[in-house]
């Protein structure tokens, strides 16, 4: 018997062996392709491509029902098909109308003959949208095909002429270089110092809690990985300590204090276009993307001469800087130089600050701007964080709100003021016109709008707080928060942060100085102190208050140079020209939180930070704690783990502390605020010049980061001090990382005078040998 061809042959249809596709069981005609219809030979028909069909019905999203001439009919939607086509079954049932001579032709897979019995016009029907199309009848069709254009009529699919970047992860999808790594951007920058610079370098790394030492570690071979840092043998003329600050999340940040080099940065100035200028390009657009770049400062290369400045020490050997990093000066303004030079000359694209701004008129606009300005920074070698928002709108830019409707004040800006509420007491409506004054020099018709209040504060009137006093306070707060009240940010003007602290909140001020005006409110901003925060000491209050001042108006600040005005003088070296291993150790944290702002301070009288103050004492509620407080708490635990003694013998020295008078009442003027040095008693007044330093941590007094010690315990501290009868310079080293009371110097001077081991053993010069004249003859002299 012959063998069957077909035995080992594989279908082309199912795959399965035994027989070939042309007697496939499984087949149907379920695909249907443009070809020549039985019984037609006209010449002059059009050959039609209706696409590929499933027989597969159930949960297929490309299955709708669709009414044709009022009957319901099940389609499977076919965007490739140039026509729509019923099963003979189908218009057997319904008889939809007479049959026509077909106007294309149809063939199926492989250029087989469709047996097509003709055609007909039907209106469909499919959410009350309707449309006219001509159906075609095909036998042993197995289901009902709705072609592409029918399709679109109906509204059942739209035609989409490109792939929006309207999320994330669509950009990520487009872009995948952009969110890898850390960016490298082409060029190093170098770090110009001026002619007078005093080279600065340590010997000894700063003092590190034993738990952290691992954690240092690994922070540092992750970011030598990186790239970022390298280590460093050759000598060094620079050399910077490293500041370790602890995360909540277990981790460390690494920074290094370069207050010293600062001193000396040359610093470059960029200008930026007016917000006026900024916000009149932006008429008309609707959406809005924002980018934010991964440490942006950090793909920056630095030139082998400028990473040496950046030397520091750590316990494990010294290491620099390969990249930009944070704390430099001149930072900011280098990299929004750079920022702006990559995305120079494209159309509705802004780089100001920290912030690239895209927009469009239309998500099309928006989307084909938008890849512009990703394909530049892609070229450029910069990296983008998760942080970036897409496709937004309404988007906050330099403290204005945009969306389609225009541009209007962030609420946040003018909050603290609508928020505030009316005066209780005389004092109350005397600080409030003080800020009134000092804010209204620009308000028409201030005297008339003020006298309401005013009249409260003659002697002859009784307080009362009636309707037209609120009316007039009501309007006067209206006027500070809007224009010409409020005036809109100039990146170009001189600008000045105003900060207070109170026992319970803080208040600030943003203003910036216009030549026709002088200085004009840019934005305010209160909030409540937390419990933690009331216990600090006054000084660090008000460290808090310029600090969180600075990072509440950060939009406007960062690649500026600005003024930071307090009435609190004693704060004024510990956030400017003092080490940071000098300051008290919330202090120090809130010192490495400016690091990136670019800023000089100077003490000022209360009365001309009256909007502050004001602001201060009628706080908006903000919820307590944070990830910030956290932080700072973490450091603090961190600074005086590091301390040189055990627990049981800080826990000792607390107690003295506490069962010392003066200590005892020092903790509560740290908390509470020193008194006048005029009506301060006697015993207080040696302690008075360091009222600055000294704060409360952790139920210790302290004098920066040194252990304040009770007059109980002083004696056996200096027998300490003079363990190994040191001299006087090597003993004063010693209390320089430890300990700390007015006069300990003299008194280390006192006990090596008087000490009997060091005055044994101290060299004793001998009478120098002196010229005698000599005899005119002999035994004159014997």
């Amino acid at each position: 018997m012959q063998q069957c061809p077909a035995r080992e042959a594989a279908c082309n249809y199912c795959g399965k062996k035994g027989h070939f596709a042309r007697v496939c069981r499984n087949k149907k005609i379920c695909e249907v392709n443009a070809g020549l219809a039985t019984g037609s030979t006209d010449t002059d028909v059009d050959i039609a491509f209706l696409g590929s069909l499933s027989t597969e019905v159930k949960d297929n999203p490309w299955m709708t029902d669709i009414l044709v001439d009022k009957h319901k009919t099940v389609f499977k939607i076919d965007t490739g098909a140039d026509v729509t086509a019923v099963p003979e079954t189908l218009y057997s049932q319904y008889q939809f109308g007479k049959l026509d001579k077909p106007k294309k032709i149809l063939q199926g897979p492989g250029g087989t003959g469709l047996k097509v019995k003709g055609m007909f016009t039907a209106t469909l029907s499919h959410n009350s949208v309707c449309t006219k199309e001509d159906i075609y009848v095909v036998k042993d069709l197995c289901a009902s095909l709705l072609s592409g254009r029918a399709a679109m009529a109906l509204k059942l699919v739209a035609r989409v002429n490109h792939i929006s970047l309207d999320s994330l992860d669509a950009v990520k999808q487009e872009f995948p270089k952009l969110f890898t790594g850390l960016g490298l951007m082409e060029g190093e920058y170098n770090i110009v110092l001026s002619p007078d610079a005093q080279p600065f370098s340590l010997s000894t790394p700063r003092r590190i809690s034993l738990p952290l030492l691992p954690k240092v570690k690994e922070e540092l071979k992750r970011m030598q990985r990186e790239g970022v840092i390298s280590k460093v043998e050759e000598p060094t003329d620079w050399c910077a300590p490293m500041v370790v600050v602890p995360k909540s999340s277990g981790k460390v940040r690494i920074c290094i204090d370069l207050t010293e080099l600062n001193k000396y940065v040359m610093r470059e100035k960029h200008p930026l276009p007016s917000v006026e200028h900024t916000l009149g390009q932006l008429a008309g657009a609707k959406v809005f993307s924002k980018l934010d770049a991964n440490a942006g400062f950090w793909q920056i290369p630095l030139s082998r001469e400028s990473s040496l400045l950046t030397t520091f020490i750590t316990p494990f050997g010294r290491y620099c800087y390969n990249r930009l990093c944070f704390g430099i000066s001149s930072a900011p303004e280098h990299f929004q130089k750079r920022m702006t030079r990559i995305l120079e000359g494209l159309d509705g694209v802004l780089c100001q600050m920290d912030d690239v701004l895209i927009w469009g008129t239309t998500q099309q606009e928006h989307d084909e701007r938008l890849r512009k300005a990703l394909f530049r920074l892609q070229e450029a070698n910069v990296t983008l964080n998760d942080k970036c928002e897409f496709s937004k709108r309404r988007i906050k830019f330099l403290g204005q709100i945009i969306d389609a409707s225009g541009v209007s004040p962030d609420p946040d800006k003018v909050n603290a003021i609508r928020a505030m509420e009316e005066p209780r007491n005389i004092s109350e409506v005397r600080r409030f016109l003080g800020m009134v004054n000092h804010l209204g020099k620009f308000l028409p018709h201030l005297a008339e709008k003020t006298r309401p209040l005013r009249d409260l504060l003659k002697k002859s009137n009784m307080w009362s707080w009636g309707s037209l006093q609120q009316q007039a306070f009501n309007a006067i707060k209206t006027d500070l928060t809007t224009p010409p009240g409020l005036a809109l940010y100039d990146p170009n003007a001189e600008t000045r942060v105003s900060a207070d602290a109170s026992s319970y909140g803080l208040g600030a001020v943003l203003l910036q100085k216009h030549t026709d005006t002088g200085w004009k409110p840019v934005a305010y901003a209160s909030r409540s102190l937390s419990d933690t925060e009331q216990r600090y000491a006054q000084i660090e209050k008000e460290a808090l208050a310029s600090t969180w001042a600075c990072e509440r108006f950060a939009e406007f600040l960062i690649g500026k140079s600005f003024h930071i005005e307090t009435d609190h003088k004693p704060l004024v070296p510990l956030l400017g020209s003092k080490s940071l291993n000098e300051l008290p150790p919330r202090i120090q944290r809130l010192r490495m939180r400016l690091m990136r702002f670019s800023y000089s301070i100077s003490h000022v009288a209360g009365k001309n930070i009256a909007t502050a103050d004001v602001l201060s004492r009628a706080p908006i509620f903000s919820e307590p704690g944070g990830p910030q407080e956290e932080e700072i708490n973490l450091y603090v635990n961190s600074v005086v783990a590091c301390l040189p003694a055990t627990e049981p013998r800080l826990r000792e020295i607390q107690r003295h502390q506490d069962d010392d008078n003066i200590l005892k009442q020092l903790k509560t003027f740290c908390v509470e605020g020193w008194p006048d040095k005029h009506s301060t008693e006697k015993r207080f007044q040696p302690y008075l010049p360091f009222s600055g330093e000294l704060t409360v941590q952790n139920g210790l007094l302290l004098y920066g980061s040194r252990i304040v010690i009770p007059a109980s315990l002083r004696q056996d501290i200096l027998v300490k001090l003079h363990e190994g009868h040191l001299g006087i310079t090597k003993c004063r080293e010693r209390a320089k990382h430890s300990v700390w009371w007015p006069g300990l110097s003299s008194e280390l001077i006192k006990l090596l005078e008087t000490c009997e081991t060091c005055c044994r053993e101290r060299t004793k010069h001998k009478e120098p040998l002196l010229p005698t004249e000599f005899p005119q003859r002999p035994w004159v002299m014997v």
